[in-house]
């Protein structure tokens, strides 16, 4: 009973509490709506507190924490569903009277009401938050991204290669550079909305460095945009923090713009790429030289706009719209002034927007003239001076000066190192220099400098440059303020009445002024460069130059030049006439302080005595001068010139040195020139006196009887002032060699051509100095004496520099180099020999077997091309040992060795390979022409490997078939991939077709010469047949621009395709045929059908056909086909060889040709009756097509005709 009790009690306890609590809600309404309310209250209170939190955080552009916008969402939310609930109990009030209350509805108003306290009393205490919001991640330069962006094709390109480069897992580094105002800021940040929008990296920020880089300012702009808060006071504290930053993201990329020197980024804190691969630099740069210095693997240029990029451009900003002729003539010759430099572009386009007519006028003028800032509208602050004037700024004082000089030259001019150089020794502006080759290299540098600053462009030229137009003006424009530290003030045109006072340079060499006739008062007067156009200055005052007593440096053009107007220039130091006309120049030697004279393509009488006097001159340049007398340089002139440091004499009258006729200057007086080391000369004699050997030069042109002004291996103009040491000799005695023994000890390039000599050069007896150790280019011709390069021992002669060696005709020549010499060849690159009848070793056998003993190999690592034509005895071109040495042979031409056998072999049993497979990883063309007993590139059994042979080209080669369809098998997938250009014949015809079933997707030119038993080359079926062979042949499956096709004496051949096929020839540009006697058609039907239906084939890359030589050639393709030849452009048939040939040719108004296989005997081919004919030759130069027989020219097409 007791336990009973117990039970009860315990089940009592709980269920009276939650009865009592439901009873509650019945009697208690009010009472609980009244803790609501206060619940309500407390609530309310503390959201205002954390809403003015909120608040004050917005405005400091932070974001409101996730968990707080949701708590404030429920707050709102709660009390508005309080309301709600208040509104119905007084509901629920109304509905009843005291004696009938609404229990059911009580119940629930006060159960939810008591719910809603306890969400209240909840939120309250949720309230109490640490923190409301954080600091908003910085948008990087989003918001700055201009909409405006046009992707211009100059830009396209670059942009590419940065994005390859960004995806690019080996490139860490890039740099973009280019002249400022070019337009890369713009670009980048163009790659940075692309990066972003392809999500290409997990963040991207952008900083710039500038000129003078605040590594703390720098710092913050990256930590705001990866959401970094640096609370480090130290620089290396905050470089760690982000370093740590950027290590936690996987892929970033840091874009740093306007960067002007070496920066050391781990003291801003990017991480070395060895410590964090995912971590990419982008950087943007003025300097080319500051891409290298931070290491960038890609270096992206960035150049000027076309012209009609240009013109789009000015036309946005300027937001011109209309089509209005006389304006948009004008706004054409202002983007020509603008020379497509994008910053002076939207300058002069945003100053001119939606102005009139005149006003262009009024800019084009101003431009023209130099004067940007002069034009109304524009920013003083932001435009193309201001920018290029920073980059000014940052040079150092020599190269501020030679920018500024060269300002003096005209637009577009190229700009002569050689003579900008003349010009800055004249003005002694590079304090105290020992000798000009000193100021040569310090404008070298500076030039460079110049160069990799994209203030100075580079030319056509390597001993030229060009300036910008716009950097020109900026040049000018900097001169003309006449605050810069070399107090230059520049006139580059004549204005009445300008006051001349002042300046300090004046260059007219473009100006229009045929004369200057009145005295010019110029007291301040450095420099003056007159009349360079091509007609010169036709007439100048004697008076002229009479006031310009502090003048030092003169250029100057003119047809007839009086020798008084020299008198007043004391002070000058550099003179430079150019095509001018004296009577007498004696004048000259009274210039005392002259120290350079070039007398460029002037003409004299003959020089006078007087230039003797010059004892303070260093240069002297005759370069084209022409003399009339008998004498032109009297003799001992030259070694009264103690001085003299350069010399250049190169012109016809000036050659004859030595001549016992004429008396001219003897040569032994060049030894008397202790500081030469410069000379330009050229020579017609046929030996050299007894005794002479040319002074040791730095740099020199010397001719001997040789055609001066082309070089010696390309053929191209060379510098007319030699930047190298160039020395060729032709017809020249063979006594004479030593003469030039000094030279060969620094000369780098060397031309023999036709001299009897047994040798190059003689190291008997004696020390000497290491011979041809600086020779880059080396050329034998015609030396029919030659039997050895070295006569001696040649342990002292080097080649350790040589890039190209060529022989020609030296016929005696039995061996080419000693294994020595040829160890020392690790540099050539280009190598060619021919017609040397006699030459039966390039590397002779003595010592190969010592070298081969001491575990040591000859090896041309850097030989890229190798020729040799007509060499009668040769077996092979190297030892087998140098087959694994020449990995970056590119281009491989054997012609005419009727002894040949291996391109690699050996004759000594101990001399083998080592028995691995060749692998030629470089090789591009392999040609093997007229070699009777040539069995294979190597002896033995080794096979080699061609992954990246583009021509193959096989003729007249019996004795190769097996060997090589071996080597040709092992490169067939390869040669599939590669292969352009396929020329073979005969036996190896099988192997092409098998090369052809392979879907040869690059190839652009196939060559199949005397196959006999060929019949066919493609099946109707687009099968490819010969022999047992049948595979699909994908001929549309070729990837080139072009196909080209020529069969020669293949005489069971009766079609080249068949006309099935003929609609995937799109690519097919040309097609020869000769000497088949079975050929019918090019394209014919193999079906049986005899073309029952009609077809049109259009052929539209068809260019050239030629058939000569296939008596049974009647049409191009077969009846009821019509071909469309929208490109032809060249038909030859020869008429005595091809008399059967028929076919009706069209020409439709638009140049279009036509080809119908429907024979119309009126418009005929054959024109049988002409017997003395020839050939037939259609030509289309889009104003006639005609046939040519013999004399005649007859029209072919209807009722078009021509005489």
């Amino acid at each position: 009973m007791e336990s009973a009790t117990s039970i009860l009690f315990e089940i009592g306890k709980y269920t009276v509490k939650p009865i009592k609590r439901q009873v509650s809600y019945l009697f208690h309404l009010n009472t609980i709506f009244n803790d609501l309310r206060k619940a309500k209250e407390e609530l309310v209170l503390i959201q205002a507190m954390v809403q003015e939190r909120v608040e004050r955080a917005r405005m400091n552009t932070e974001v409101t924490e996730k968990n707080v916008h949701e708590w404030l969402t429920n707050v709102n939310q709660v009390v508005a569903d309080m309301h709600t609930l208040g509104n119905k109990i007084e509901e629920n009030k109304k509905s009843c009277n005291d004696q009938f209350p609404n229990w059911i509805g009580r119940y629930k108003l006060s159960k939810e009401a008591t719910q809603m306290t306890m969400t209240m009393r909840k939120l309250h205490l949720e309230g109490n938050f640490t923190q409301v919001a954080h600091r908003a991640p910085t948008p990087g330069i989003e918001i700055f991204l201009s909409s405006d962006f046009e992707m211009f094709e100059s830009r396209r390109l670059a942009f590419q290669q940065i994005m390859e480069a960004l995806c690019d897992n080996n490139s860490y580094r890039i740099g973009v550079y280019g002249m400022g105002g070019v337009g890369k800021t713009t670009l980048v940040k163009e790659v940075f909305k692309k990066a972003k929008e392809s999500n290409l990296f997990n963040d991207i920020v952008m900083a710039t460095v500038s000129l003078t880089p605040d590594i703390g300012r720098i710092q913050g702009e990256i930590a705001d945009q990866l959401n970094l808060k640096l609370d480090e006071e130290s620089s290396s504290a905050r470089a760690n923090r982000i370093c740590l930053r950027i290590k936690s993201v996987e892929k970033i990329l840091i874009i740093l713009d306007d960067v002007w020197k070496d920066v050391e980024l781990e003291v801003i804190g990017i991480p070395y790429r060895d410590d964090h691969k995912g971590c990419k630099i982008l950087l943007t740069t003025r300097s080319d030289h500051v891409c290298t210095l931070m290491d960038c693997g890609r270096k992206i240029p960035l150049n000027f706009l076309s012209e009609k990029e240009s013109l789009g451009l000015i036309k946005k900003f300027a937001c011109i719209v209309d089509d209005y002729p006389p304006l948009n003539d004008v706004v054409l010759k202002v983007v020509k002034e603008c020379k497509g430099l994008p910053i002076a572009i939207v300058t002069v386009g945003k100053a001119l927007a939606r102005k009139p007519l005149t006003e262009w006028k009024v800019a084009l003028k101003q431009l023209k003239e130099s004067r940007l800032m002069d034009i109304e509208g524009v920013d003083e602050e932001k435009n193309v001076y201001v920018c290029l004037k920073w980059s000014y700024n940052r040079l150092k004082r020599k190269t501020r000066f030679c920018f500024l000089l060269c300002s003096l030259f005209p637009e577009d001019y190229d700009i002569s190192i050689e003579e900008l150089t003349r010009y800055v020794m004249g003005l002694d502006e590079f304090g105290t220099i020992n000798c000009l080759e000193e100021v040569r290299n310090e404008v070298r540098v500076t030039i460079n400098k110049l160069i990799d600053s994209c203030l100075l462009l580079e030319s056509n030229r390597e001993t030229h440059v060009k300036m910008h137009d716009m950097v020109r003006d900026v040049a000018l424009w900097i001169a003309s303020g006449g605050d810069n530290e070399f107090k230059l003030r520049v006139c580059t045109r004549l204005e009445k009445n300008e006051n001349f006072d002042s300046m300090t340079a004046i260059s007219l060499m473009t100006s229009n002024t045929e004369k200057l006739t009145s005295k010019l008062s110029c007291p301040r007067l450095k420099i003056l460069l007159l009349g360079r156009n091509e007609l010169g200055l036709s007439e100048v005052s004697e008076t002229l130059f009479a006031e310009m007593n502090v003048l030092k440096v003169l250029s100057l053009r003119l047809k007839v030049l009086s020798p008084e107007s020299f008198d007043s220039f004391t002070n000058l130091r550099s003179l430079y006439l150019s095509h001018c006309i004296f009577t007498n120049i004696y004048s000259l030697g009274k210039l005392k302080r002259l120290e350079i004279l070039s007398l460029y393509h002037c003409r004299m009488d003959a020089l006078p005595n007087e230039l003797g006097e010059l004892q303070n001159l260093r240069l002297l340049d005759l370069m084209r001068c022409e003399c009339d007398q008998q004498k032109p340089i009297p003799p001992g002139l030259l070694q009264r010139l103690s001085l003299l440091e350069q010399l250049y004499i190169v012109k016809d009258n000036f050659k004859d040195w030595d001549d016992a006729n004429r008396c001219n200057v003897n040569l032994s007086e060049l030894s008397s020139l202790s500081r030469l080391i410069v000379l330009s000369l050229h020579l017609s004699m046929k030996r050299i006196p007894e005794g002479f050997v040319f002074p040791d030069l730095q740099r020199y042109d010397i001719s001997i009887n040789s055609f001066y002004g082309y070089h010696i291996f390309t053929g191209r103009q060379i510098p007319e002032y030699p930047n190298s040491r160039i020395l060729r000799i032709i017809k020249f005695d063979a006594s004479s060699p030593n003469a030039f023994k000094l030279l060969f000890s620094n000369v780098e390039y060397l031309l023999i051509d036709s001299c009897g000599m047994e040798y190059l050069i003689d190291i008997t007896g004696g020390n000497h100095a290491v011979m041809f150790s600086n020779l880059v280019k080396l050329s034998l011709q015609n030396l029919s004496c030659l039997r050895t390069i070295c006569q001696g021992p040649d342990h002292q002669l080097t080649f350790s520099n040589l890039t190209v060696l060529e022989l020609n005709y030296c016929r005696l020549l039995t061996k080419l180099l000693s294994p020595v010499v040829a160890q020392s060849l690790r540099k050539l690159e280009n190598l060619k020999l021919s017609n040397c009848n006699a030459l039966k070793q390039i590397i002779s056998k003595e010592d190969r077997m010592l070298l081969h003993s001491q575990n040591q190999h000859i090896s041309l690592p850097k030989l890229r091309f190798l020729e040799i034509v007509g060499c009668n005895q040769l077996e092979y071109i190297f030892p087998i040992t140098v087959a694994q040495s020449v990995p970056l042979l590119e281009t491989l031409i054997m012609r005419k060795l009727p002894k040949l056998k291996q391109v690699f072999g050996h004759e000594d049993e101990g001399e083998v390979g080592d028995g691995n497979d060749v692998i030629l990883s470089q090789l591009r063309w392999l040609i093997l022409q007229d070699l009777p007993d040539f069995g294979s590139l190597y002896q033995g059994t080794c096979s080699s490997m061609w992954p990246s042979l583009e021509a193959l080209k096989v003729v007249n080669c019996p004795e190769m078939k097996s060997s090589f369809a071996a080597d040709l098998e092992a490169n067939m997938r390869a040669l599939g991939k590669k292969l352009k250009v396929l020329h073979v014949e005969s036996g190896l015809c099988d192997l092409v077709l098998l090369l052809l079933t392979q879907g040869l997707l690059n190839l652009e030119d196939l060559g199949i010469n005397n196959c006999e038993e060929l019949e066919e080359m493609f099946k109707p079926e687009g099968f490819l047949s010969q022999g047992n062979h049948q595979e699909q042949l994908l001929l549309s499956r070729l990837t080139v621009s072009r196909f080209e096709v020529s069969v020669n004496e293949c005489n069971k051949m009766t079609c080249l395709f068949p006309v099935t096929i003929a609609d995937g020839l799109l690519r097919l540009r040309r097609v020869e045929i000769k000497g088949a006697s079975q050929f019918v058609e090019v394209f014919a039907q193999k079906d049986g059908r005899d073309g029952q239906i009609r077809k049109d084939v259009i052929l539209p890359k068809l260019k050239y056909l030629r058939f000569t030589q296939l008596p049974c050639l009647v049409n191009l393709c077969p009846r009821n086909y019509h071909f469309t030849l929208p490109s032809l452009y060249r038909l030859e048939l020869d008429v005595l060889t091809c008399p059967d040939i028929t076919g009706c040719f069209t020409r439709t108004l638009d140049d279009v040709v036509h080809v119908n296989g429907e024979i119309d005997e009126k418009e005929e081919l054959a024109c049988k009756a002409h017997n003395d004919s020839h050939s037939k030759t259609l030509n289309n130069d889009n104003a006639s097509f005609c046939i040519t027989i013999g004399h005649y020219r007859l029209h072919l097409f209807g009722e078009q005709r021509l005489e």
